[in-house]
């Protein structure tokens, strides 16, 4: 008898490990180290707890025609992947995505483009300037404090200091820390922890750095939000909701809803098993791979979530609500 109920929980053991295994997915990250001959492409696997095969389909089109050596992953988390490409055209656009395949599925990630660049010339010398005549003073040139700041280009996410973003869809914005200014995000860049973002009007893939060199991916749109990634949370990255605060106003309902639609401070949210959470004025969002949407509203912190669950903090109550798709909490404010 008791060697029957061994093989029975063996089995079950068994079917459920065999149960939690799910088909990959593949997530293209922006390259980097691109000249005019070569390339460092980017992406990130997760295996769905099996043996998953990923490589780069490369080429000129969508057709793309090559792609790189086969490589295998085998973890539960998902994991950051790279290859090299080189034999480039130079000045030519490409278009690359990161493919993953197990026995329970196959994954493309999203196209993405780069262009090999061209070598850079070295700057032209220059002669310096004679030494100004007795009593004139020294010419001084103008200033060019009304020029925005550069980002930087897209590398790998940095631990605690530095994220990368993916060229968005519509109109996002970058306000570096310490920058009184916003600067266009026009291709994929690497930006500061402490970066505001505004995509209010756009939607942006912001990738950040887990420990033991992994990376997760998740997709924002329609909100105003800071980036934070506070040291000892294990890789966990903060989405705080910024813009000025909503104020119920005077006139029912309906004047309280139009109000809030014109000064929406919100974000939409979505990420496959990362480490994100969304900070609000009365509640934090702890996500678990999921589509959440959370706004400040004049009576409260509002969590919705649509795919997925959500584990909502109650700053002002103190205790914690797990939210489950087609769902929502209300944080209220103090009165």
């Amino acid at each position: 008898m008791l060697v029957a109920l061994t093989a029975v929980c063996a089995l079950a053991a068994a079917s459920a490990q065999a149960d939690s295994k799910t088909a990959p997915t593949a997530q293209t990250l922006a390259p980097t180290d691109v000249t005019s001959t070569s390339a460092l492409l980017h992406g990130s696997v997760y295996a769905g707890r099996q043996k998953t095969t990923y490589w780069f389909d490369i080429g000129p089109t969508k057709a793309y025609g090559a792609h790189t050596q086969p490589d295998e992953v085998n973890k539960s988390t998902p994991v950051a992947v790279q290859s090299s490409v080189s034999g480039l055209t130079k000045g030519s656009v490409y278009h690359v995505r990161l493919v993953a395949i197990n026995d329970d599925g196959l994954s493309l990630g999203a196209d993405m483009t780069f262009t090999a660049a061209a070598p850079v010339a070295p700057p032209a010398a220059v002669a310096p300037a004679p030494p100004p005549a007795s009593g004139t003073p020294p010419a001084v040139p103008p200033p060019v404090g009304g020029s925005p700041p550069a980002l930087a280009p897209p590398a790998a996410p940095v631990l605690g200091q530095s994220v990368g973003v993916a060229a968005p869809t519509g109109n996002v914005y970058v306000r570096l820390p310490g920058s009184t200014r916003n600067v266009a995000l026009t291709d994929a860049a690497s930006i500061p922890v402490g970066s505001i973002l505004d995509a209010r009007k756009g939607t942006v893939a912001l990738s950040s750095a887990l420990p033991g060199d992994d990376t997760q991916t998740g997709t924002f749109h329609g909100g105003l939000f800071q980036v934070r990634q506070p040291a000892g949370a294990r890789g966990m990255t903060e989405l705080v909701l910024r813009g000025p605060l909503p104020t119920c106003t005077r006139g029912g309902a309906r004047a309280a809803a139009a109000s809030a639609k014109r000064r929406r401070r919100a974000l939409w949210g979505s990420d496959d098993h990362g480490r994100f959470r969304t900070r609000g004025s009365n509640s934090v969002a702890t996500v678990r791979g999921t589509a959440w949407y959370v706004e400040d509203r004049c009576d409260g912190t509002l969590t919705r979530v649509s795919k997925g669950s959500v584990s909502v903090r109650d700053l002002r109550r103190e205790r914690t609500v797990i939210v489950d798709a087609g769902k929502s909490y209300l944080a209220r404010s103090a009165r």
